[in-house]
């Protein structure tokens, strides 16, 4: 608890973060999104609401101070994982499922298009997060803060061989051709949330360059706060694995 208590008052410093609730107005009647942008899914979900321009309001789930297994968050997910989206009386408990919600009600299907061909290779990559590449992620992250570092070759290996795919997948600016979609969000939110433990390759130069792509784009600010806060627990626990 005393690391924890160090970092919060060391990015209070650093910078003042902003709940996404903060930049438009409470409404009752808004979706609640609940979660910690330390969460590359939680990331993911704010930077897909953004794109949309879509009003959501957020409620800050903590997971350095396990808020996330307490009796209010375990009646909104008994599944006890961030985030979650409530609309109404419905909740939405998986960041793939709230996104691709997300864009079902906007107006424009900009980040997941209705062609059937290109939707399947949206789907594919959003499928392959799920299963692999946020899965080793959430492991690697959760045995650094456990103190169980470093992580096998096996895992480091395993991590790699998802980002020769993202590798290969990258033929065009994007993972499904020239324009950003739904895929793209959520893996990059993932991607560089574990880069501070296991730095790219020289084998990932489309990688690399597909992260930098992201720069230029005003929403990938959610991403770099997130990862600003994130980073900050990383650089606070080093000293434990010394």
């Amino acid at each position: 608890m005393q690391i924890i208590r160090k970092v919060n008052k060391n990015i209070s410093k650093v910078l003042q973060f902003r709940n996404f609730s903060s930049v438009k107005s409470t409404n009752n009647n808004k979706p609640i999104l609940y979660g910690d942008e330390i969460s590359p899914p939680v990331r993911f979900v704010m930077m897909t609401a953004s794109v949309l321009n879509i009003d959501i309001q957020f409620h800050k789930i903590d997971l350095f101070k396990n808020e996330n297994r307490s009796e209010f968050y375990r009646k909104i997910n008994p599944l006890q994982k961030v985030p979650a989206l409530q609309v109404g009386d419905t909740k939405i408990l998986d960041s793939h499922a709230i996104a691709m919600y997300l864009c079902q009600i906007a107006n424009e299907q900009i980040l997941y298009p209705e062609n059937p061909i290109l939707r399947a290779k949206v789907n594919q990559m959003l499928f392959f997060n799920s299963s692999t590449l946020f899965r080793v992620d959430s492991y690697i992250l959760s045995k650094y803060f456990a103190r169980q570092w470093p992580v096998s070759k096996t895992v480091i290996e395993e991590w790699y061989s998802a980002l020769d795919y993202l590798e290969y997948q990258l033929k065009d600016d994007w993972l499904t051709g020239n324009k950003v979609l739904l895929c793209d969000i959520c893996a990059v939110a993932v991607v560089t949330s574990v880069l501070p433990l296991i730095p790219l390759t020289e084998r990932h130069e489309r990688v690399q360059q597909w992260i930098e792509n992201f720069q230029h784009l005003k929403y990938y600010d959610i991403n770099r706060r997130g990862l600003l806060k994130l980073n900050s627990y990383i650089d606070a626990f080093k000293d434990t694995h010394t």
